[in-house]
Parts: C-alpha cells; sequence; structure tokens
C-alpha cells in the first residue's frame, strides 16, 4: 500500500496593496484582514487623512475573511474620516457573502459603504484603473506585542463605540487586552 502525503493548501499571506488617488486611498486586502495587517492598515490610512484623503475605498476580491481586530480599525478610521470632513467615508467593494455578513454582525455597515463583488460602484471605476498599476505592498511586518495590543484593545474600543451591543461580545477581550498592556507598563518600568 502506498502512503500519499497530501498538505493541506497554503493559506494566503495576509498582505496589504495601497495607492492614493486625489482625495481617495485605495487598499486591496490579501488573504485575511486580521490583526497581523491592522495596525499597518491603521497607520496608512491615517496618513492619508491627515494628508487629505477624504475616503478609503478597500477592495476584498482577494479577502477571505475578517477578524474583529481588523473590523474595529475599520471603526475607527471610519470615525475619524467623519471627524475630518462630513462627506468622508470608507467604501468596500467586492465583499463575497462571507465578509458581506461579517460588517453586519458587528454594525459596521452603519459607517462603510459596502458593495458586492461586481458592484463597484461607476465613479470609483475610472481611479481603479488608474491606481491599479501604481498599488505598492505596505509593510505589514510583526509589531511589537505592546503596539499590537494597543492596536486590538483600541480596534474593540471602537467596536463597542460603534455598537453597544457589541459590548457583551468583547467584554472578556477587553479586559485581558487592559491587563495584559497594564502588566507589560509595570514590566517596562521595573528594567
Amino acid at each position: 500500500m502506498e502512503i500519499i502525503n497530501v498538505a493541506a493548501p497554503e493559506q494566503p499571506v495576509d498582505k496589504l496593496l495601497v495607492g492614493i488617488g486625489g482625495e481617495i486611498a485605495f487598499i486591496r486586502v490579501l488573504g485575511r484582514g486580521s490583526f497581523k495587517i491592522s495596525t499597518a492598515l491603521k497607520e496608512f490610512s491615517t496618513a492619508a487623512i491627515d494628508t487629505g484623503c477624504t475616503s478609503l475605498v478597500l477592495d476584498m476580491a482577494e479577502c477571505v475573511g475578517m477578524d474583529s481586530t481588523f473590523m474595529g480599525v475599520l471603526a475607527g478610521l471610519a470615525f475619524r474620516l467623519k471627524q475630518k470632513s462630513s462627506a468622508g467615508r470608507i467604501t468596500m467593494v467586492n465583499l463575497s457573502v462571507r465578509t458581506r455578513g461579517l460588517l453586519a454582525t458587528l454594525g459596521l455597515d452603519q459607517v462603510i459603504d459596502p458593495h458586492m463583488a461586481g458592484a463597484t460602484p461607476e465613479n470609483l471605476q475610472p481611479y481603479f484603473q488608474s491606481t491599479a498599476s501604481r498599488m505598492t505592498a505596505l509593510d505589514t511586518r510583526e509589531n511589537s506585542t505592546r503596539v499590537t495590543a494597543e492596536t486590538m484593545l483600541e480596534a474593540h474600543e471602537n467596536l463597542v463605540k460603534l455598537s453597544p451591543e457589541n459590548l457583551p461580545k468583547f467584554k472578556d477581550v477587553l479586559a485581558f487586552l487592559r491587563e495584559d498592556l497594564k502588566a507589560n507598563q509595570h514590566d517596562g518600568q521595573k528594567q
């Protein structure tokens, strides 16, 4: 009898491709929208907003899923855009049924303009075509444990701010992250 080794399919690497066209920052999410790339997403998008971008457009065609940290960062960015400009908004295009459902589960569809695959708004299509060839990979290398924990805490606080119904879902996560950051702060002071 011959034994055949069947390897599990390789998971795509979580990655962000970014580009700016006028007042629109484009972000293509490859793999999972996860805590691993959330700090890079937050930093890029915050810088784009601070330099005049009024819209963030996320292309989710190659995104297989999102975690709560990633979605909490999106909520925080939506709040920041609204503070800067009443017309500021986040648009997500090429959503699958699964990723669209995730947005609704946490209430992000209240602050994000979602579009299913194949339903990209016509006004964005020229920007996509001109920016697609100029997108570059964003450095998403892992951050320090502290920076990651801070991003995760802020993201989950954003989800509760967005929808108080999220508090029971994330109460334990919030308590853990706060305690972890407090413990790490004390450890850092001893050194």
